[in-house]
């Protein structure tokens, strides 16, 4: 499908955003009619955004998965705080992080900067981008249901000395049921199923469909299957686990692509899913030796590995 972008989401996006910052959360969160009306000023304007989003989409008769990433992210982060129990668990995580805030030892880069703090449909847990005066941190939007201790543990990871047991107490979160489902809600909130999984030669649902037969005996569940628009030089997929991703380079979507290369790649990103990872040393360790020994099975692997080996190097 071709991409389409619709006007000002972002811009709408970030006005919404600005409206819920620390300072603002902080001042509405001293007096209970400041809050409400915080509360209901967010409401009306997501929802506005939203309902002229779909009419659009409606009219065009197209879906999200036709925007553009950046306005795609944009639209379902403000799909989900459309329901009002989301921007309530939102504004909460918020008060949270400002009575969380002082008590964290920052590291002397950042004492002098205002800290601002973001919760977003973004692809990584969290970013840091420092401007001027500002460190801005940009969350995944399903963190803010999370435990006081994983929000501490979040602020400490960007802005102190974390220690291991405090990027442990993040890491067990994310692997938590409740985590993922929300990131899995928030990564395919309004696609239809499979909208990304036909490629311009190859398609990945055909591809699970011949795999899951032929050596899982049809009892892996369908992931969501997706092409990466990235053109890659080493890695050709990768299986994204907290949101039931399989993700294949668009490098592999080629005519003088053989079937059996894609089907390899289908294959070892299903094994990461059956078999999840192993923690050694609170590392997580996902080509273990089981995974070696069931990799074996591919019935071509030798040839399809020599393939993409060959395609790196031309590649580089």
């Amino acid at each position: 499908m071709p991409s389409i972008s619709i006007q000002n989401i972002v811009k709408q996006t970030s006005v919404i955003q600005d409206l819920m910052t620390l300072r603002n959360v902080a001042s509405a969160s001293q007096a209970g009619d400041s809050f409400q009306a915080l509360n209901e000023d967010l409401k009306q304007n997501i929802h506005h955004s939203v309902a002229a989003i779909d009419l659009v989409l409606d009219q065009q008769d197209t879906s999200p998965a036709d925007l553009a990433i950046r306005s795609r992210r944009a639209y379902q982060w403000l799909k989900h705080l459309d329901k009002q129990e989301n921007l309530e668990s939102h504004l909460d995580a918020l008060q949270r992080i400002n009575l969380f805030l002082p008590a964290v030892k920052l590291l002397p880069k950042y004492k002098r900067f205002r800290v601002e703090f973001i919760f977003f449909h973004t692809s990584a847990l969290f970013q840091i981008q420092g401007k001027s005066s500002l460190i801005q941190i940009t969350t995944q939007e399903s963190l803010t249901s999370a435990p006081d201790t994983v929000l501490i543990a979040l602020l400490e990871t960007a802005l102190g000395r974390p220690s291991q047991s405090t990027r442990q107490q993040i890491r067990e979160y994310t692997f938590s049921p409740y985590y993922q489902s929300t990131r899995e809600h928030l990564e395919f909130l309004g696609i239809p199923k499979g909208s990304f999984a036909k490629g311009s030669v190859h398609d990945l649902a055909k591809s699970f469909k011949r795999v899951n037969l032929a050596y899982f005996g049809e009892q892996i569940s369908e992931p969501h299957l997706v092409w990466n628009n990235r053109l890659t030089v080493r890695k050709f997929g990768h299986y994204q686990w907290d949101t039931d991703t399989v993700m294949v380079s668009r490098t592999l979507d080629q005519r003088r692509v053989p079937e059996f290369v894609v089907d390899y790649v289908m294959y070892h990103e299903l094994l990461h899913k059956k078999l999840g990872a192993r923690l050694v040393n609170s590392r997580r360790m996902v080509h273990t030796n089981l995974f070696h020994q069931e990799e074996a099975k591919f019935a071509r692997l030798d040839e399809a590995q020599n393939y993409l080996n060959k395609k790196s190097r031309k590649r580089k």
